[in-house]
């Protein structure tokens, strides 16, 4: 009898054990860049824009010149050329169309000397007949590389969320059309 109370002991206590290291896992995110505008249009509007290559482009204001699907099976891989010429392969590798927000893998190539990995989230969120738009970065490297990524990252964000404020401006209907 003694024998099984103690391994029903050492059990729970295990299970507490892997709760808590799982409670410790679950931490939140802290995110090296973050952005966040509130667009008037409706969420599954600006969500339609997020998922679509030629749509996103012109929602970058300029910024990108180019956004290409180079492979459209999931994860997705997609090419981005930038004003300044530079070329980003990314992929897509979480996307979650019932809350509508999805993670994207940097390519490494693209990386400033120093940064090991970068990945991007945008979540969206509906806000009365408006949708908030949450960019956010996590970058991990030195000081020196995820600085030089962070000033990247963050104007790239900025570009996006005025971008997005402009195409408020526009007929959607219109915008898809052209």
């Amino acid at each position: 009898m003694k024998k099984i109370v103690l391994s029903l002991l050492l059990l729970t206590g295990l299970s507490v054990v892997t709760a808590k290291a799982q409670m410790e896992a679950a931490q939140k995110v802290i995110y090296d860049v973050n952005k966040d505008a509130t667009i008037s249009m409706p969420q599954d509007e600006a969500w339609d824009i997020l998922n679509k290559a030629e749509l996103l482009q012109k929602a970058s204001n300029g910024y990108a010149t180019a956004i290409v699907v180079t492979d459209a099976n999931f994860p997705v891989e997609r090419e981005v050329t930038f004003a300044d010429g530079t070329k980003r392969k990314e992929t897509i590798k979480q996307v979650d169309k019932q809350y509508k927000f999805m993670v994207i893998q940097l390519g490494t190539e693209w990386l400033p000397k120093g940064v090991k990995e970068a990945e991007i989230c945008v979540f969206t969120k509906d806000k009365d007949a408006k949708c908030e738009i949450n960019w956010k970065a996590k970058i991990k490297g030195n000081a020196e590389g995820k600085k030089a990524l962070m000033e990247k990252i963050t104007a790239e964000f900025e570009s996006y969320a005025l971008g997005f404020e402009k195409l408020t401006k526009k007929s959607i209907p219109a915008m898809r059309m052209n």
